[in-house]
C-alpha cells in the first residue's frame, strides 16, 4: 500500500536519507515542473530551482527524464549536476555503441513514419518529436485524442525494428529495443557516485522502470496515488514536490547543527520496504 510521502512514515524515510550518502533523483515533466499544454514553455519554478541549488550542497542531484539531454540542459542549465535523458539512453559515458544503435533505429523509424503514416498523423493533430535516441508522438493538441492515440499505436506496430512502446501523458514513446531504461540508468549512476541510498520521484508510467526495481536502497515516490504502481509513497499533487524538498533541506540542516552527531542523525534506517 502506498503511503503519503509527507505523512509520518514518509517523513521518517526522507529524513533518514539525510544521515547517509544519498542521491536525490527526479523526473522532470509532471514532477519538478507542472504538465503544460506546450512542452516547449516548461521551466523550473524559481522556488524549486532555489531548493535544488541549496540541496545540492549536501547531496548529488539528478534528473532522469524522457527529454533529450540538449532539451534538459536548455531548461535546467547548471542547476542540476547529473542529467539522464531519453529514458536512460543519454547520460551514461559507457554507452556509445548503444547510442549509435538507437540513433540509427530512430532515423529508420522516422523515415518509415513519414512515408507511410505522416499525412494521417498530421491530420489528427499528432506531432512527432525526434529526440535522436527515441521518438515521442504527442497528441495533447489533438481534437480527437482517442483516434490520435490509436493511429499512433497502429503506426508503431508496423515499424522495424519493433520499438519498446511506453505510454505517457498525452504521448506515446517509441524506444529502441534493448536500450537502458530509467531504472538501469539510476542504478549505474548510484554505482558511479558510490552512494548508499537514493530517492526517486516520478509521475508517470515511464517512471515505473524505477519503481519496479523494488530495491531496498531506493525510496520511491509517485505524484498521485495509483493502485497498480510499484512506488512506495505518493504525493497528492505536483506542487507537493516543493514541500518534499523542504523536508529534505530541513533534515540536512538538522544534520549540520552543532552538537548533533552523524551517528544520531543516521539513527533511523532507510528501507525500501515500510
Amino acid at each position: 500500500m502506498m503511503r503519503h510521502a509527507l505523512g509520518e512514515i514518509g517523513r521518517q524515510q526522507l529524513q533518514a536519507l539525510a544521515g547517509v550518502r544519498s542521491l536525490y533523483a527526479f523526473d522532470f515533466d509532471g514532477t519538478l515542473t507542472k504538465i503544460v499544454r506546450d512542452r516547449r514553455t516548461v521551466r523550473l519554478s524559481s522556488r524549486v530551482r532555489i531548493q535544488l541549488n541549496e540541496l545540492s550542497r549536501y547531496a548529488p542531484i539528478a534528473i532522469v527524464s524522457g527529454r533529450s539531454l540538449r532539451d534538459l540542459h536548455a531548461r535546467v542549465g547548471d542547476d542540476v549536476s547529473y542529467l539522464i535523458g531519453n529514458h536512460g539512453v543519454e547520460g551514461s559515458h559507457d554507452l556509445a555503441g548503444v547510442r549509435n544503435y538507437a540513433r540509427q533505429a530512430c532515423a529508420a523509424w522516422k523515415s518509415q513514419v513519414e512515408t507511410r503514416f505522416g499525412k494521417l498523423l498530421r491530420s489528427l493533430g499528432v506531432e512527432v518529436e525526434d529526440k535522436t535516441y527515441s521518438l515521442t508522438f504527442h497528441y495533447r493538441a489533438a481534437a480527437r485524442t482517442r483516434a490520435a492515440r490509436a493511429a499512433v499505436i497502429d503506426a508503431l506496430s508496423e515499424l522495424s525494428p519493433s520499438p519498446r512502446i511506453m505510454l505517457g501523458k498525452s504521448s506515446v514513446n517509441a524506444i529502441p529495443p534493448g536500450t537502458p531504461n530509467k531504472g538501469g540508468a539510476l542504478l549505474k549512476l548510484m554505482a558511479r557516485l558510490h552512494v548508499q541510498h537514493a530517492l526517486f520521484v516520478g509521475d508517470d508510467v515511464t517512471d515505473e522502470d524505477v519503481f519496479g526495481l523494488r530495491d531496498s536502497r531506493i525510496v520511491t515516490v509517485r505524484i498521485g496515488a495509483r493502485k497498480n504502481s510499484d512506488a512506495q509513497f505518493f504525493l497528492k499533487r505536483q506542487s507537493e514536490v516543493s514541500d518534499l524538498l523542504q523536508v529534505l533541506l530541513a533534515a540536512h540542516h538538522g544534520a549540520s547543527m552543532p552538537g548533533r552527531s552523524k551517528r544520531e542523525t543516521a539513527g533511523r534506517s532507510v528501507s525500501g520496504a515500510v
